[in-house]
């Protein structure tokens, strides 16, 4: 990216006097020398230098010349000449744009490879007054948009990126900048709408990186990709990102988005014209995003590379530091060219991976399979909203019904409304509805709910509930389920926490919504399940037994030994039993569980019935949560 953009910049004509003597000397020379760069060979830019050097010598106040070589040194890597070069455009030329360019690119790439916040503020302000001197140009503002967003602001990057889009509307790179700050402005639609428009115009190599989900994927998962057809290919790629959309109410992908913003990024950044390609920073930053944390040689770090019998070569090393995901990323720079690869190690593997308890404290975020790409639940510049769901499973008509519950923090009087939508294996949608919460049954204060339900056919399926507030905030729930065909003989619903006490003598079971499943102060657990499938007797009447059983689900996190040495002591088990009778082979069941002894903490409700005529047992469990007392106030 950086090496195209250096050789489409235009360069200014510099003077209209016609050569005379020490000029006309110094004019063949840079004649010459232009066509050996035209030959684009190592050896023909060291003659071009060698011209150039010459003809500076001849002629030290002709700008266009001192630009000229400034440019074949940036492009043979001598970046202080050619920063000395540029400097000296500057001096004899102040309104020169080029000249600006020239060194913004060198600030840049002395950034890339230094981490220097300096450097990356020179490169700043070389490119903007680049910008400011040619305004109709296109690349100075397109250089500036990833770089303004390294330095976090967002504001000028989007308008350098309008900047850009307006210069050039034709090239798709201008519109890729656009499409990244949008979505990074929160305009997750008009995004999708640029992205779509610029990713096919592309050329082919940038096309395909933003086409290439292997760097987020399985490995199962693109090896099934690559045996597909193209149009096989395409709707596997849907499904992918479908399948990983973290609020499937919204027409967008969010985690697609995300990592076509994260691509345009690393392709500004990090992506190399002549090899084709980027290095190990531009794969780690489309997984993971940017690195909370990076440090280049970092001490206690080993600078060298051992190849084989060889002996030991030297190697910059480069560390990105995540520590929300409990991860650091090592990588080496084996050649001295700022080319970063993963370190060769047999001792572990070096493929980055977040810490799995890191990543199951991130309640904001979304991982892959595998945890090979991680996307936040929400766009930027959304406020995050609590919330609380549920997923229930009965049966109706004999056949599988659904219901969803949600729940976030709300008074009285506030505007809160709720979608949900379900999805089904192949990632098409089967089901929507919307509706505002109600004030919740638990705590009507302080907490709103609603509900779902819908039959399906047996299959699996994904739950999407999305949340807004009249102040913008969004909360989002997603889960997936399986709904089975009805089987043979006895079977219990799923076990669902309701609230209050239960309902007595009602013809129509409503439960009152409880996605948190918290059971507080002295209030008892209230629970209700379905049993389907009881055998009458010769009376009509169905007998069973039913027994509940409370045990704690929290786990010991110390290692073995510690465990059997010194155990510790459980929550003692609450339990009992009832026999009932039944008109009918449908049984729907409220139980109450006083649990006012048990200490803070999580717990296994576990149901088991009994068909005292069939001679059958079914079962199911639930969690819920003791919470512990509040934090006193100040």
């Amino acid at each position: 990216m950086l090496l195209l953009l250096a050789a489409a910049y235009p360069a200014e004509a510099r003077t209209d006097r016609p050569p005379t003597g020490r000029a006309a000397r110094a004019q063949r020379l840079y004649d010459e020398a232009l066509g050996y760069i035209a030959r684009s060979t190592i050896e023909a830019r060291r003659l071009a230098i060698a011209d150039l050097e010459q003809a500076t010598l001849i002629d030290p106040g002709n700008p266009e010349i001192e630009l000229t070589l400034a440019r074949v040194y940036y492009q043979a890597g001598f970046l202080k000449n050619a920063r000395l070069r540029f400097e000296r455009v500057a001096r004899l030329a102040p309104t020169d744009a080029d000249a600006r360019f020239g060194l913004g690119q060198v600030w840049r790439r002395d950034w890339l490879k230094y981490l220097e916040p300096a450097a990356l503020d020179r490169a700043v302000e070389n490119f903007s007054t680049a910008a400011r001197l040619r305004s109709d140009q296109c690349d100075p503002w397109l250089m500036l948009v990833p770089l303004l967003l390294e330095q976090h602001n967002l504001g000028a990057a989007s308008a350098a990126a309008e900047h850009a889009a307006d210069a050039a509307p034709e090239r798709p790179e201008a519109e890729l900048a656009l499409a990244m700050t949008s979505y990074r402005s929160g305009q997750a639609g008009r995004a999708a709408d640029l992205f779509r428009r610029a990713i096919p115009r592309l050329p082919k190599l940038a096309r395909e990186r933003f086409e290439d989900i292997s760097p987020v994927a399985s490995e199962q998962d693109t090896v099934a990709l690559h045996r597909l057809d193209a149009a096989g290919q395409r709707e596997f790629v849907r499904r992918f990102w479908r399948e990983h959309d973290p609020d499937l109410t919204t027409p967008e992908s969010e985690a697609q988005l995300e990592y076509w913003a994260r691509v345009t990024q690393a392709y500004f950044l990090f992506f190399d014209a002549h090899r084709r390609e980027w290095d190990e920073r531009g794969e780690v930053y489309v997984r993971y995003g940017p690195p909370e944390g990076a440090e280049y040689n970092p001490l206690g770090e080993r600078l060298s590379v051992r190849f084989g019998t060889v002996g030991e070569f030297p190697a910059n090393v480069l560390r990105w530091d995540y520590p929300s995901l409990g991860m650091t990323v090592t990588m080496q720079d084996r050649l001295l060219s700022e080319y970063y690869l993963l370190p060769i190690t047999r001792d572990y593997d070096p493929d980055p991976r977040p810490d799995p308890d890191s990543l199951a404290a991130r309640s904001g975020s979304l991982a892959t399979r595998g945890g090979r790409g991680v996307f936040p639940r929400l766009p930027p510049g959304v406020r995050p909203l609590p919330v609380e769901g549920a997923i229930t499973r009965f049966e109706a008509a004999g056949a599988p019904r659904l219901l969803a519950q949600i729940e976030t923090p709300g008074g009285p009087g506030g505007d809160l409304k709720a979608e949900w939508v379900v999805v089904d294996s192949a990632q098409h949608e089967v089901a929507r509805a919307g509706r505002e919460l109600s004030p919740s049954p638990c705590d009507a204060t302080e907490l709103r709910v609603a509900d779902f339900a819908t039959e399906l056919p047996a299959g699996r399926y994904t739950v999407g509930i999305a949340v807004n507030d009249e102040a913008g905030r969004r909360g989002v729930y997603r889960e997936n389920v399986t709904l089975g065909s009805p089987a043979e003989g006895l079977a219990l619903s799923d076990v669902a926490v309701s609230c209050g006490s239960p309902p007595v003598g009602e013809r129509t079971v409503r439960l009152a919504p409880n996605p948190a499943a918290r059971v507080e102060g002295s209030e008892p657990l209230v629970a209700y399940f379905e049993v389907y499938r009881l055998r009458p007797g010769s009376n009509g009447q169905s007998r069973f037994q039913y027994v509940y059983t409370v045990r704690s689900a929290e786990k010991d996190p110390r290692i073995w030994i510690q465990r059997l040495l010194a155990p510790r002591a459980q929550p003692p088990e609450i339990s009992a039993s009832r026999e009932e009778e039944n008109a009918g082979p449908l049984r729907r069941q409220f139980v109450s569980v006083p649990v006012q002894s048990l200490p803070p903490g999580r717990y296994w409700l576990e149901i088991t019935v009994r068909d005292l005529i069939a001679g059958t047992e079914a079962g199911g469990r639930a969690s819920f949560v003791r919470p512990g007392p509040e934090p006193l106030r100040n």
